[in-house]
Order: structure tokens, then sequence, then C-alpha cells
């Protein structure tokens, strides 16, 4: 029996995709493995989050407050000696950076992509730093295991960080809960008529920042609207992130003011309702490590448009569920997006093939089953 560590302590109160990843391998943790006895330590705000939903091997530790500067103190200064304490074999430090000083126990590492080096001006401030990402370096060349959620994360992590044995790099891709199936058109339509969406729409999930190439996808839609080549609206569903004020404007715009709707964060609730309700999911991101939106999308059997880049490519080789795109071009955006609603067979066959090949290769489960792997190689090394 182990004692594996989780430092939860990086959650925010609406879940980015990363933030249901971590659940859902808390989750499925606890389903999987009742021999090992975790400890979670997570904002005292965080423990009704997680209610009744953990086995008895599970401890929940609330040990600080969400604001950064409470969080980085205890991942810095309490969390090695908490981990001492409590005799933990391994701490899993799930959110790019681990303590500079880790005390005995090993320590497996997450670093979700590279953006801060490949695309900084994608970033806050904090993020694009020099501090910053020197400790996400240093987390990645003193930790026991870095794992990362795709082979083109691997791949960019050994290119810019030398020194890296490519043995202590492993690939564990997300998971999507089982709650991302195809769902009834009245279950799907309730949740539109609610946020006051006309079904059928074009989709679009994710926090408004810069990287997500917003500015693009809305050009897109508007040279379709402009050619009378669509009738559905555009959804962006998503909390407002940073850098959207240019974005907001070009929303003004008459021709596009009543038809695209900006409908906020939407909870894991009623999210793969309103995947199911969509004709078509659109994910322009400049660059991800892994993307969970357009694998719920594709779980929810809705055909996806994604850029040709990246982690990208690598997930529509596995799952058949998307149609690849130069996300530079507004022109490619456009007519990707024709092209599936001009051919229903194609469309048929994306919702079908995505489904089938993300539960065959990225259900939560097999997400639990591989961290579970990785954390016992760790302890074996000890």
């Amino acid at each position: 029996m182990a004692r594996i560590g989780i430092d939860l302590t990086a959650l925010l109160p609406q879940a980015t995709g990363v933030d249901q990843i971590l659940l859902n391998l808390v989750r499925h943790l606890g389903r999987l493995d009742g021999a090992n006895r975790y400890v979670l330590f997570v904002n005292v705000g965080d423990r009704p989050r997680f209610g009744d939903s953990l086995g008895p091997n599970f401890r929940l530790v609330p040990v600080c407050l969400r604001p950064r500067p409470f969080r980085l103190a205890f991942q810095q200064a309490l969390l090695p000696a908490v981990a001492t304490a409590l005799a933990l074999d391994v701490v899993h430090s799930p959110a790019f950076i681990m303590p500079l000083w880790r005390g005995r126990t090993r320590h497996v590492l997450t670093v979700h992509d590279m953006t801060f080096f490949s695309l900084p001006d994608c970033h806050i401030p904090l993020r694009r730093s020099r501090p910053f990402r020197r400790a996400v370096v240093y987390s990645i060349r003193h930790a026991d295991l870095v794992c990362v959620p795709s082979h083109h994360v691997r791949r960019d992590l050994l290119e810019r960080v030398s020194g890296v044995p490519e043995g202590r790099i492993r690939v564990v891709g997300g998971g999507i809960g089982e709650e991302f199936r195809p769902h009834p058109p009245d279950a799907a339509r309730a949740v539109a008529r609610r946020l006051g969406i006309a079904v059928p729409y074009i989709l679009h999930v994710g926090t408004i920042e810069p990287r997500k190439n917003l500015d693009r996808l809305v050009e897109s839609y508007r040279r379709l609207v402009a050619a009378r080549a669509v009738d559905e609206h555009l959804v962006l569903a998503g909390r407002l992130g940073w850098s959207y004020d240019d974005l907001l404007a070009r929303l003004a715009a008459p021709e596009l003011r009543d038809r695209v709707h900006l409908v906020g964060y939407v909870g894991q609730e009623e999210l793969p309702l309103l995947y199911a309700g969509a004709r078509l999911c659109v994910y322009p991101s400049l660059e991800e490590g892994f993307g969970l939106p357009p694998l719920e999308a594709m779980a929810c059997g809705v055909p996806l448009v994604q850029p040709r880049r990246g982690a990208f490519t690598e997930i529509v080789e596995k799952t058949s569920g998307g149609l690849l795109v130069e996300p530079d071009d507004a022109h490619s955006l456009a007519q990707g997006i024709l092209k599936i609603f001009q051919d229903r067979r194609l469309a048929g066959e994306l919702g079908t093939n995505g489904a089938r090949g993300v539960r065959a290769h990225y259900s939560a489960a097999h997400m639990a089953d591989c961290a579970l792997a990785a954390y016992e190689s760790v302890i074996g090394r000890g």
C-alpha cells in the first residue's frame, strides 16, 4: 500500500478544461484503486465540491485559501513538510510547478502545454514572466516523472528543455466523463431555450482569450453570413478571460449583433446538452497541449472543425471525428464549416467516428489507469 498526495489547490471555482480533467482523474482513481491511500490537498472553499464522492481510502485536506499568494505559500513552504509528516510516498503537482525544495518525497509533475514559451503573448503577464517560466523549467528538470497530455507536448518539452531524459517524460492523455455522450434532441433544445439560443447552432466552448483565436472564427462566420451561406447562429460559451475588448467590439457590428451569442460559463450539468444541440463545433485555438472541449464535442456525437496543428492532429488521427483546417486562414476555417454543412454524409461519419473514438482512447477511466501506473512507477524507483 502506497500513500499518494495530489495538490488540487490550483482548481478554479468555474472549472476550466484542465480543472475538469483533474476532477475526473480523482473520481476515477476512487473507482479504480481501493488499495492505495490518497491525500487530496484542496482550498478551503473547495471542500463541498467533492461531497461524499470519495472512497474510504481518500482523505480530503483543506489547507489554504484560493488567492494565489496563499496557494504559492502552501505549495512552496508547507507542502514538502506536510508530505514528510504524512509519510507520503509520492506527491503529484498537476499544474506546471512543483515545490522548489521538495524534501525526500518523490514527485510527479504535470505540464499541460509549453505555450508560455511558444505563444507568450497569448498569456497573462505572470504566465509569460521570466520567473514563472524558470520555475516551470526547474520543475521539469527536478521531477521524478513528468506527465504530459499528448505526444506533441512531449516533443515540444524535450526540444525546449535541455538535459531531461526522454524516459522521464510520460504521455497521460486527459479523460472525458460519461456525461459527455449523444443526448435526446428534446433535452438539448430545453437547455438552448433557457440560454436564449435557437437550435441548431455553431458552438465554441472555451475561455474568451487570445489563444483561442476567436477573432478569426468570428471573421470566418461573418463571411459566411455575408454570403448567406449559413442560417445557424454562432454561440460562444465560456467565461471572459483577458484581452477580449476587440472581440466584443467586433461582435457589435450590425451584421453580427443578433447572430453571435455570448452565453458565459456553462456548468457540467448543462454543458453536454449544449454540445448535443449544436450542428457543428469549431475550436480554432492557435495551440493546445490537449484541448478538452473538442473531445467533449466529439463524445456527444457532434462533428468538429479544428486546426491542423499540434495535439489536434494527433487527436483527430486517433478518433477520426474532426475536420482539420488552417487556423491562420479565415477562408480555410469558413470553408471547413461550409463543407460539413453541405455534406451530410461527412457530418454523420465525423459524429459517429468521434463518439466511438473518444470512448476508445480518451475515457476518464483510461486516464486514471495511466496515472496510477505513473505513480506506481515512481514509487517503484524509490
